[in-house]
């Protein structure tokens, strides 16, 4: 019988009593965000005869006692699981009770993690309280998810577990509340009776299924068991019959080689403060991950309702639990929570065959050892032995953790600037260690811009300065409720939709180049975006606060799949100071009669490999043939293949020319699309530029005249100075007339503005303003891979802009609206001086070796120093 209206609630000490959704949160009744309780719930109960009655609620958060009549019928401590508390000694059939649910939730913080906690009994970092508090400031309070009246005979079923294997072994464990015996009958995905079996008392029974047909994201066959008690009492659990394990670095469901695409999930659903959307919603959210490419979920630090893990069996989707501790706490109370609490979670998440991962925290200190991090593992290995276990998501050599791990697989959570990520996965990459898995439990964000205006008038409490509203608590983040009074201060509050337009498609090219990155190397075995939604912290989400997905699912989907075709090149080197060192160059940006040789990589993580055909053309964007061909060759399941080179000769063009290699394969019945962007310039990019000069003492511009085609003393008026550092004599050249380009980095001394470190990419819209500097430079007007032997992890203080100033690139910081430069123009004296941090000597990572390797940069500064 279920028991969700009638509910009122009050904190305690008040006499306010006011309506409260069941399931729901009290922070939905308008007790404040901030405040821990205790909260007193109140309803009216009747319960009907029987020889056991018993409570049973989906979840309380966090610490709950429950009263009928005003006398005790139970305790409960920890927010995330489900309980029963037995009141049969404590109603009268048919007569009304009183029902009183006292419950208080884990204290928030009152600025930042770091921060001191508000006054409560149960401080959120000593507790499992998850991610959430740092998502939007605090945790959910209350009864929320449903409660239930429960009338049973005597012997009724408690906990129920259910496992099986692909080869139809299966397993059937219950609990039983009073002596007896239990009863089993399977149905197989048909309906149709295919075993059955009998045991006196509780413990497992083992039956044979005839025939068994495997559960896999392929086909999602679910059988039903019903178990039924000697008193009658009944229960149906959906369950899959499936193995999961590791071959080598090779994941494999049923043998089959999978490779988890999974979403970053925090349990934010920004119309309610409680992480219970309800089933049509996680419904409709599964079904379009599924069209984007994915093949799973990682609920990172949050334990969701029993109806998204049926969901996800229904529906074929790969679960990765986590379990909720991050920068914990460990005291005493918490050490003996951790584990009642994760006995209880694993329990019910081992009973669903989509979950194959299992972390016992994220990005854990040295704060959790190993005298904590051994016995749970042990214990979550008993209790899932159908899934692959981690201590630790993120891993201790990244966070400061245990290294000595406690681990069935690697797990890395790389959020890097692209020309940082290949040697950042060369670094970390397993080698000479033992053959196993290597996912990354989370990585690859990139926050788009949030245009508030959206919102009209009315915005989400989220959004407000007002601290009684939107008090701060545990976030780290705290930058909306400044947006926009930050924006109109630097002039982009009107200009929200075009940051919007810009930093989607930025967005999708980081991804894009990132997961290409991870799915040419045979070393990778899945990994998680961050992250499924826009949150109060951060808008790295696929769908916006409004729920609307910000990306197209079938450009998002091409290289995000089974089957995906990316680019490798070949390998350079240069002998500097002595010795060999590798010498990467552009490989987006081409002059004429260049050949052009990407290398197409396979990756195929489909059921069964075959032969694998390729088309491939390049065509100039107004539809000018550039080059096709076909390739082929055999893809085996699980591997990564490369298929040969799409080798063709950079055209001759008059003006920069954008072109577009379109790539199709088909393979083992699998069908992939994918495109990349180059440009064609023409070899004259510096034709209209006069003499240049150097002042270079750091050495960036050392290759200069391999592309100016006259250079000349540095004291020579007319020539447009080309300076790394701000000498008197750069100076003195500008202010009696000189123009000059000042390449700033961390080496310049006393730069003529403010430099502040920060990601070129990352967490940043790029506005590229408009200036005769550009010349005809080739842009859609947004940072594509043309600039990706360009960007610094440097930019300029805009604030400190003098009067004149004519910016040419901007960046505007997606979480605090923060204005920055990294290109422009200032007045100094009678000369022009355009000041930048654009690394036109690219030699930052992977970026080219030089200027004359830099062929998009180096043509870029012919225009500037023509128009200078």
């Amino acid at each position: 019988m279920s028991l969700v209206t009638g509910w009122e609630c009050r904190l305690v000490g008040t006499d306010e009593w006011r309506a409260v959704p069941v399931p729901g949160s009290w922070e939905q009744a308008g007790i404040p965000l901030d405040h821990p309780g205790p909260v007193e719930y109140r309803a009216t109960i009747v319960a009907p005869a029987g020889e056991r009655i018993r409570l049973r609620f989906g979840a309380v958060s966090y610490a709950c006692e429950v009263l009928v009549d005003g006398r005790s019928a139970g305790r409960h401590v920890g927010m995330w699981d489900s309980f029963d508390v037995d009141i049969t000694g404590l109603v009268t059939p048919g007569r009304p009770a009183a029902l009183l649910v006292r419950a208080e939730k884990p204290a928030s913080l009152t600025g930042g993690p770091d921060a001191p906690p508000v006054p409560g009994t149960y401080p959120a970092r000593e507790t499992l309280a998850g991610f959430l508090p740092y998502v939007w400031g605090h945790s959910h309070g209350g009864v929320w998810q449903p409660v239930e009246l429960v009338v049973s005979g005597a012997c009724a079923l408690g906990s129920v577990d259910v496992a099986g294997t692909a080869e139809g072994s299966l397993t059937v464990a219950a609990e039983l509340l009073a002596p007896g015996s239990f009863s089993v009958e399977v149905h197989d995905p048909d309906g149709k009776p295919v075993a059955s079996g009998h045991r006196d008392g509780g413990g497992p029974l083992s039956l044979t299924i005839p025939d068994p047909r495997p559960w896999s994201p392929d086909d999602p066959a679910l059988y039903a068991v019903t178990l039924r008690t000697s008193d009658d009492d009944s229960r149906t659990v959906h369950t899959g019959l499936r193995t999961f394990g590791a071959d080598g670095s090779l994941l494999r469901l049923n043998g089959d080689p999978v490779f988890p695409r999974m979403i970053l999930s925090w349990g934010w659903y920004p119309d309610r403060l409680h992480p219970d959307p309800g089933p049509d919603q996680v419904r409709a959210d599964l079904l379009e991950l599924r069209r984007l490419g994915f093949n799973g979920v990682k609920l990172c630090l949050w334990f969701p309702p029993d109806y998204y893990f049926a969901l996800a069996d229904e529906l074929g989707m790969l679960l990765w639990v986590e379990l909720p501790m991050w920068l914990p706490h460990p005291t005493p109370h918490f050490r003996s929570q951790l584990f009642a609490e994760a006995e209880r979670l694993v329990r019910a998440a081992a009973n669903h065959p989509s979950v194959v991962l299992l972390t016992l925290g994220c990005e854990l200190s040295a704060a959790v050892g190993a005298d904590v991090l051994g016995p749970l593992y042990d214990l979550v290995k008993r209790l899932a032995p159908g899934t692959l276990v981690r201590d630790n998501s993120g891993s201790g050599e990244a966070y400061g953790g245990l290294l000595d791990e406690f681990a069935d697989f690697d797990d890395h959570h790389f959020y890097c600037e692209p020309a940082y990520f290949r040697s950042t996965l060369d670094h970390f990459a397993p080698r000479w260690r033992t053959p196993r898995p290597w996912l990354f439990g989370e990585f690859c964000d990139l926050d788009t811009f949030r245009d508030l205006r959206r919102f009209d008038a009315d915005r989400p409490w989220w959004t407000s300065a007002d601290p009684a509203v939107n008090p701060q608590g545990a976030r780290w983040q705290y930058d909306v409720p400044a947006h926009e009074e930050t924006l109109r201060g630097n002039g982009f509050w009107d200009r929200g939709e075009e940051l919007e337009r810009v930093s989607a498609k930025q967005a999708v090219l980081h991804r894009k180049v990132t997961l290409e990155a991870v799915r040419s190397r045979a070393d990778t075995s899945g990994y998680v975006i961050t992250g499924e939604r826009d949150t109060p912290i951060s808008t790295a989400g696929l769908w916006d606060d409004l729920g609307e997905l910000k990306v197209a699912p079938a450009e998002f989907a091409q290289f995000n799949a089974d089957l995906v075709v990316s680019l490798d090149w070949d390998r350079r080197r240069a002998w500097v100071a002595g010795g060999d060192r590798p010498a990467p160059w552009d490989t987006w940006c081409y002059v004429a009669g260049a050949r052009v040789r990407p290398h197409l990589v396979l990756a195929h993580h489909g059921r069964r490999g075959g032969v694998a055909e390729a088309r491939w053309r390049v065509d100039l964007v107004d539809g000018a043939a550039v080059g096709s061909g076909r390739l082929a060759g055999s893809a085996a399941a699980g591997s990564i293949t490369g298929l040969g080179i799409a080798e063709f000769v950079a055209p001759s063009v008059d003006r920069p020319r954008r072109a577009v290699l379109r790539v199709e394969v088909d393979c083992a019945g699998q069908h992939t699309v994918n495109t990349w962007s180059f440009w064609f310039l023409p070899d004259n990019g510096w034709s209209g530029a006069g003499p240049v000069a150097v002042v270079d003492p750091a050495g960036r511009l050392a290759d200069l005249s391999a592309v100016a085609p006259t250079v000349v003393p540095a004291d020579t008026p007319d020539a447009v100075l080309l300076a790394t550092d701000w000498t008197e004599p750069v100076r003195r050249h500008v202010r009696v007339g000189g123009n000059a380009v000042l390449l700033v980095d961390a080496a310049c001394a006393n730069p003529p503005l403010p430099v502040a470190e920060m990601p070129f990419w990352r967490e940043a819209v790029k506005v590229i303003e408009p200036h005769e500097a550009w010349g005809d430079f080739p842009h859609d007007g947004w940072t594509d891979l043309q600039f990706a032997g360009l960007a610094p992890d440097l930019a300029l203080s805009a604030a400190s802009l003098p009067l004149g100033a004519r910016p040419l690139l901007r960046r505007v910081d997606t979480r605090t609206g923060v204005l920055h430069d990294y290109a422009v123009e200032v007045p100094h004296g009678a000369g022009r001086l355009v000041v930048t941090t654009l690394r036109f000597d690219g030699s930052r990572g992977d970026q080219p070796l030089g200027l004359r390797r830099n062929t998009g940069a180096a043509y870029l500064l012919g225009q500037w120093v023509s128009a200078l």
